[in-house]
């Protein structure tokens, strides 16, 4: 053998070598091809490499991908893509085979090149999930989200589901355009709806200013007609028939001065203006005075009135003038709403911490629609065909109004039409020692500063003892029976008691004990009526009689007894 033969023999053999190593290659890719390890065979040549897809590998998992809605694909760690599904290249507007074996870095827009570099960075710590947008072959751009996780194998691979977000994003542009189209119209409705409420607002100070200046108006002529009505008085010395007339006038006259004081009131509160001079005050005092504001209209209706007031005083912090207005209200209000011949209950109430005035009748009442606005302004309940009693719907307004002003609070209740009605207001109480309980002299308001109770059980005589106090002044009220005197003196509270001993049904010194027993006539000043002499004076010293007459009375004894009360101010001791 030659040295040429040698050197052919050993070429052979290097070669030989080398084709059974490729054939040992080979046989583990088939093997690896028949266990269903392979989907794809990289070939790399001359120029791009190449991506053969198996058929038959994992056949049932490539048919479920074909069927995703999504597109999904397999890449390598530097992008290349391995395996992807029909849907995917629909989504960039590419033939599959264009798809596979191109780098998915190829496929993203530039402005997302570096967010896929991150996604993936991110993976290959478990996911990684973004937005970003693929450039189709058009050039059109395709907002994707891809959902990036790594496979788990040696080599850097990754499953990628790219999420066609384009219906997401008209749906926002859609939102957002109607968001725009919808603050457009409420900013629209907004500036309508402030230029409506300027107009309402302008409005509403015009009627106020109306108000004001037809009060004033109004109230100008009032002042000579009442005072015409005084001086027909005077001039007729009684005339019965010319009476009669100028009471009509008289009465007209207040009726529409009240309706004006309220108009007046109601435009002061709307705007503001009005203040409460407040003090320490006795309820009872304020109801009383009330009661005989309102008792006109309520007797000429023909009602029936009880009152009920606590045996102590019932101090609150008041308006003394605005409180006896909200009184007179409410029972005006219920005068007006009671059929003639209605009863009408005035109470007070007090506990630790409030004072309670309830006015409640057995008038036409109000059905349940009408008690939230019973309150508002210029609202009126059905009223019976007889309206000559007039009235504004303003009376209750004043009466919340005021109330809310010193911090309390008001409430009307009705178990419906025909069942009566009643108001409730609640005020704050004021709690003072014994000693300061009592309210002072400057403290009662001079309107009822002079009350006097005559009891006498002889009709024409009690007439013309009230006739004659009521010409000095007093406010006078008259009692026949013992009980009744009791009664009344509870809720007048009279500073003066004119008695008539020689009583049938009760003992006078019995009644004087009594009246002497509770606080509101304690220290009232009680002259004695009787025929006795000066043997009983002890007796009536004893009964607490401050001073005695006999009868028949004489007037000039009787005023001198009265005026040096007015200058003492207090009882004798």
């Amino acid at each position: 053998m030659t040295k040429k033969d040698e050197e052919r023999n050993d070429t052979a053999e290097v070669v030989a070598h080398d084709l059974i190593l490729r054939l040992d290659e080979a046989e583990a890719t088939l093997a690896a091809i028949r266990a269903g390890e392979v989907d794809a065979l990289v070939v790399t040549a001359e120029g791009a490499p190449r991506v053969f897809v198996l058929r038959g590998a994992d056949h049932a998992h490539r048919t479920l991908l074909e069927t995703l809605n999504e597109g999904a694909m397999t890449i390598a760690g530097d992008g290349t893509i391995l395996f992807a599904n029909r849907k995917l290249a629909e989504m960039l507007g590419r033939p599959l085979g264009k798809v596979l074996g191109g780098s998915l870095r190829a496929f993203v827009a530039p402005d997302g090149v570096e967010a896929l570099a991150a996604l993936l960075e991110k993976a290959t710590q478990g996911s990684a999930k973004g937005e970003l947008a693929f450039v189709q072959a058009s050039g059109a751009r395709l907002p994707v989200m891809l959902s990036i996780r790594d496979a788990g194998e040696e080599d850097p691979t990754f499953t990628v589901v790219a999420t066609d977000l384009t219906p997401l994003k008209a749906a926002e542009a859609a939102l957002r355009q109607a968001n725009d189209e919808l603050e457009a119209r409420v900013a629209a409705r907004t500036d309508e709806l402030l230029r409506a409420n300027e107009a309402l607002r302008e409005a509403d100070r015009r009627k106020d200013e109306f108000l004001s200046m037809l009060g004033h108006e109004l109230r100008n002529p009032l002042a000579p007609i009442l005072t015409a009505a005084e001086m027909i008085r005077v001039a007729t010395h009684g005339d019965t028939r010319v009476e009669r007339f100028r009471s009509v006038i008289e009465r007209q006259a207040r009726n529409l001065s009240r309706l004006v004081d309220d108009l007046l009131d109601v435009s002061r509160i709307t705007r503001g203006t009005i203040t409460l001079q407040t003090k320490l005050v006795d309820l009872g005092t304020i109801v009383r005075s009330a009661v005989d504001a309102a008792r006109p209209l309520v007797d000429s209706s023909g009602h029936t009135l009880r009152v009920s007031l606590p045996a102590a005083p019932v101090l609150v912090e008041g308006d003394p003038t605005r409180l006896e207005q909200v009184i007179v209200n409410l029972l005006n209000n219920a005068s007006k709403y009671t059929e003639r011949g209605g009863e009408i209950a005035l109470s007070v109430a007090q506990d630790k911490a409030s004072v309670t005035v309830c006015v409640k009748d057995n008038g036409i009442g109000m059905p349940a629609e009408l008690l939230p606005r019973v309150f508002d302004l210029f609202v009126q309940g059905e009223r019976a065909l007889d309206r000559s009693q007039g009235g504004l719907g303003i009376g209750l307004t004043l009466v919340k109004s005021l109330i809310t002003m010193h911090g309390g609070a008001v409430e009307a209740r009705s178990e419906g039409v025909g069942k009566g009605s009643e108001v409730v207001v609640r005020l704050p109480r004021v709690v003072r020692d014994a000693a300061s309980a009592r309210p002072h002299p400057g403290e009662e308001d001079p309107a009822s500063a002079q009350r006097a109770l005559v009891v006498e059980d002889n009709t024409d005589a009690a007439d013309m003892l009230a006739e004659l106090l009521g010409l000095w002044g007093y406010d006078v009220r008259a009692a026949q029976s013992g009980a009744e005197v009791v009664l009344l003196a509870e809720t007048f509270r009279p500073h003066v008691v004119l008695l008539d001993i020689g009583r049938t049904d009760m003992d006078g010194f019995e009644v004087v004990r009594r009246l002497r027993s509770t606080w509101p006539t304690s220290k009232a000043l009680v002259i004695g009526v009787s025929d006795a002499g000066e043997a009983d004076r002890r007796r009536f010293e004893e009964a607490g009689i401050d001073h005695q007459l006999r009868k028949p009375l004489d007037p000039q004894a009787l005023q001198g007894l009265l005026s040096g009360r007015k200058g003492s101010g207090a009882r004798r001791s």
